[in-house]
Parts: structure tokens; sequence; C-alpha cells
């Protein structure tokens, strides 16, 4: 996922909410003042959690979510909490002089190139995928463009943030994890994400919750069932 650069590496219970999520009705953009994902491939719940490795591939790790005032009234709490790393200006040029370590010419020519490629007549629709489109770009936006031309502009300056390892421990059906030799190591259970080969490659948002629930309600039974043949 995306997570503010200047987060804790580990984390703090005083600075909360660190992650930026909200990137699909941005532009996100590298210290090259290049784009280098669709931030409008689909929602952020199927997307956030491949951020953190494309992000981690740019120069020092680092990139910028870039918004005006077309969206920015949309993004959430997250990305108003009182330690985040933000930017604002009246103008572009403005704020892409603020940027520090990005390439700015290149940068403006980046984003006056994705403004002029916006469908503008395609309604804007942050509550489904819209279709509102660039046209012409090597690297498109696919959904929820908007042109960057409502002041004031701000950026976030963000990094990798890890969602969860994607591995974790072998279990059977009946939740029992498992040894080296696939056989069940007694009265020990595994539910969630703590289980391993449940995602590949991404994951979507809240799935978690489903196999913490459905995992931990097997396991729990098939505890009370081992506890009470004791």
């Amino acid at each position: 996922m995306f997570y503010d650069v200047n987060a804790p590496q580990m984390g703090d219970l005083s600075r909360l909410n660190q992650q930026k999520n909200y990137f699909h009705l941005g532009v996100v953009v590298n210290a090259h003042g290049k784009r280098f994902v669709d931030e409008g491939q689909d929602f952020r719940n199927y997307t956030y959690s491949s951020m953190g490795a494309s992000v981690m591939a740019q120069p020092g790790g680092v990139a910028w979510q870039v918004f005006d005032q077309h969206s920015h009234h949309l993004l959430p709490d997250e990305y108003r909490v009182r330690q985040v790393t933000r930017l604002q200006a009246d103008t572009l040029q403005g704020l892409v002089e603020q940027m520090e370590g990005v390439n700015g010419n290149a940068l403006l020519q980046t984003l006056e190139t994705f403004n002029a490629a916006v469908q503008l007549d395609v309604p804007f629709n942050p509550a489904i995928r819209d279709g509102r489109a660039t046209q012409g770009l090597a690297l498109p936006k696919s959904n929820w463009a908007n042109p960057l031309d409502r002041p004031p502009f701000v950026a976030y300056a963000v990094t990798c943030g890890i969602t969860f390892t994607f591995g974790g421990l072998k279990i059977n059906s009946q939740a029992q994890v498992l040894d080296e030799e696939d056989q069940p190591i007694d009265g020990l259970y595994a539910a969630g994400e703590l289980v391993g080969n449940l995602y590949y490659v991404k994951y979507a948002g809240g799935a978690g919750l489903t196999s913490g629930s459905v995992l931990g309600r097997i396991a729990g039974a098939e505890a009370a069932v081992q506890r009470k043949a004791q």
C-alpha cells in the first residue's frame, strides 16, 4: 500500500492512520516527474495492496499523489491527520517548486499532457467505474480522470507500506497448523491473515474479515472438540 513518507518505520499508537490509498482520485508521479501506475484501473479496494511494490521500484522508493479541488474534498481522514506530509499551492508551478527531489520541468509537462488527455465529455462519478479516462497516453488513467486545474493544488509524499506478507502458516481444512511434513500440530490452529496461500499478487480490501470469520469459526469449533475429548 501507499504510506506517508515520514511515517514511523514501526507501528506507533500516537501516529495512526498513515496509509494514503485514495490515489485513484488523483495523479501519482515519481521523482522523474512521470506517472508510473494507472491510478484508475479499479476501485482502490482492489488495487491498493499492489501499490507498495510499485512505489518501491521508483527512485528512492518515493512518490507523490497530486490532487486539485475536483476530488480533494473526497479524501478521507487518513489524508487529514496532523503528521501528514502535505504540500499546497495556488498554482501547479508553485506546488512543483515545493516538491523536493522531483524533476519539476518534467512533472509540469506530465501534468499538462495529462490534463489535455482527459475525456471531459464523460461525467465524473466516484461511486462507479465511470469510464472517465484519458486518451492518447502511453499509460492511461482508466477511470475518475480529472484535469488538475482547480486550485488550490495539494500533494502528499508517499512510500511503501506493508499490507501484510501474503504468506503464513499452512493449515488443513480443520484449521490445524501443519508442520514441515504436512502433519497437524496437536492443539495449534490458525485463522485469518496469519494463514498462507489465501492471496496472490494483490488483495481485495475486506477479504481478511471473511477469512478470519470463516477460519476462526472452524478453528474454534475444532479446538472445542479436541478440548472436550481430553
